[in-house]
């Protein structure tokens, strides 16, 4: 029933933001991002995997020291496929699938490398949104208090089976939340004049969509939230709904297919031995 729900949602969002905008303007602004644009967008993808892969060898060396990078990368994949073909991507807990050890202990560090990124994606939203809307600092003054409590809760006191080098993952999380914010920033400048209303812009959106974990694979959330947030600020909202349909694209279907590709290459490995 609440998966049906997130589809429904999902659709009737992406259904309106389309009717909204106008087809033929959202066509307009994935003219001007360009095939070279585009293909950038997914280099820089890759580099977001390679950071998300070093903040997993980090969590798994303290924990499960056993993986090696290979284990981690394989595990990081096949959690992001599962991801892909799971409501609100909740297979991406079961990385520990593919490490085949250590499955429950897997999935806790998952829910941590996943809660990292988000508190800094949040922190990186509020402060901007903080600088935006100046009305708005009293919630955000709430916010930020909330998280700091939950960051506490989270990372000073509740010990996991071994030690965890929190500095090192909080210093990934962010790194990987900026060459995001980057990725989107770059696509969405290739219609809207680069400003510093953009700049902030694009942490708000982001940090929206991990408020309002509503959609189905996290489709139109972050897209009612772009076309929200960009209207709010006069800018021209068609751009950012394309960035947002192509980092969808590049940050979670890519990923998916790499994972795929490599679990579907080891299913054949597998029955080539076993035939022989």
């Amino acid at each position: 029933m609440v998966i049906w729900a997130k589809i429904i949602l999902a659709t009737a969002l992406l259904g309106w933001a389309v009717w909204y905008l106008e087809p033929a303007g959202l066509l307009a602004a994935l003219g001007q991002v360009g095939r070279d644009k585009v293909f950038i967008c997914g280099v820089i993808a890759l580099v977001g995997i390679g950071v998300q892969w070093m903040k997993w060898q980090l969590l798994l060396r303290d924990q499960i020291p056993e993986a090696n990078r290979r284990d981690a990368l394989y595990s990081l994949l096949g959690g992001a496929a599962l991801g892909l073909v799971t409501p609100s991507r909740l297979g991406e807990l079961g990385r520990g699938v593919f490490l085949g050890r250590s499955r429950a202990k897997a999935a806790l560090l998952t829910a941590v490398d996943k809660l990292s990124s988000a508190a800094v994606t949040l922190g990186l939203g509020a402060v901007a949104a903080w600088i935006l809307w100046p009305q708005l600092r009293g919630f955000l003054l709430l916010l930020f208090c909330i998280l700091g409590a939950l960051l506490y809760w989270g990372w000073c006191r509740r010990k996991a089976s071994g030690p965890i080098a929190w500095g090192a993952i909080a210093g990934l999380s962010v790194l990987f939340n900026v060459v995001f914010m980057a990725q989107f920033f770059y696509l969405v400048t290739a219609s809207v004049a680069a400003n510093s209303a953009v700049v902030l812009a694009v942490p708000v959106i982001f940090a929206l969509k991990t408020l309002l974990p509503l959609g189905f694979l996290d489709l139109g959330v972050r897209e009612a939230a772009a076309i929200l947030v960009f209207s709010s600020l006069g800018l021209e909202p068609q751009p950012a709904f394309v960035a947002s349909i192509l980092i969808f694209v590049c940050n979670v279907c890519l990923p998916a297919s790499l994972g795929w590709l490599w679990i579907g290459s080891r299913r054949l490995r597998m029955m080539g031995k076993g035939a022989l």
